[in-house]
């Protein structure tokens, strides 16, 4: 797919990684709807950015607890721009808590977020694009699913039924529409956990010895985007970390 001039909807799109592939996507000539729940601020601050790269960007303020307020994003978003061509379901949260740990709170939490509202994004992206247009739509799961624990239970368990759905909808979706899913191993530091010593703990477990970045998360996000004969994949990108 040819980038210049087209739209992206990036959830979580203005922090950390999801900031990373707005700002990524902008530098190649892409509009920007940038959806944010609590942090408003950061996420104007990534538009503004967005905007000096001389593209558009908008912010769409959505609580993914609410799947009503999910249902409004795509039309929300087509106020401002004709079509929605690329979809990055990147937003989630990551509950710690065993099998027998895991409240029903913290299980509706989990599949709200990583799962539902990814479902009803990608159907609604799809209903909204004319018949054959081409479109992308990426999911942003995890490479230590295939490694199985029961650590954060739930969560591990919707990024395992992402990576399915992200299979499901490519063959539903073909010919016009891509749908990838991206699996990345450490990235960045846990939010809240910056401290941490990550070359350390690269040294111990990961068999190439670093840990990734923003910019290995951007440069694999842009491939599949832009490849036209990729689709249903799972690209675990995490050093071989779990091999």
């Amino acid at each position: 797919m040819e980038l210049q001039g087209k739209t992206a909807l990036v959830t979580g799109g203005g922090i950390r990684l999801g900031k990373a592939f707005s700002l990524a996507l902008a530098k190649e000539g892409v509009n920007i709807i940038v959806q944010y729940n609590s942090s408003k601020k950061p996420a104007e601050e990534t538009a503004e950015e967005i905007r000096s790269l001389g593209v558009k960007a908008v912010t769409i303020g959505a609580n993914f607890n609410n799947p009503d307020a999910v249902e409004q994003i795509i039309p929300q978003s087509r106020q401002h721009f004709d079509q929605v061509d690329i979809l990055i379901n990147n937003a989630a949260v990551y509950l710690k808590g065993k099998g027998l740990e895991t409240s029903r709170e913290i299980w509706e939490k989990q599949f709200r977020i990583n799962l539902q509202a990814p479902f009803i994004l990608t159907r609604a992206f799809a209903q909204q694009l004319p018949n054959g247009q081409p479109g992308r739509v990426l999911n942003i799961a995890d490479a230590q699913i295939i490694q199985h624990d029961t650590d954060h239970f739930a969560y591990r368990l919707t990024k395992y039924a992402l990576v399915e759905m992200t299979q499901m909808f490519a063959l539903e979706l073909a010919p016009a529409i891509t749908v990838n899913a991206l699996g990345l191993g450490i990235m960045l530091p846990l939010a809240g956990k910056e401290d941490v010593d990550l070359q350390a703990y690269a040294n111990n477990y990961i068999p190439l010895k670093r840990t990734g970045s923003p910019e290995i998360a951007v440069e694999n996000a842009l491939h599949l985007i832009k490849s036209d004969f990729t689709t249903g994949a799972f690209l675990r990108v995490d050093g071989g970390q779990y091999l």
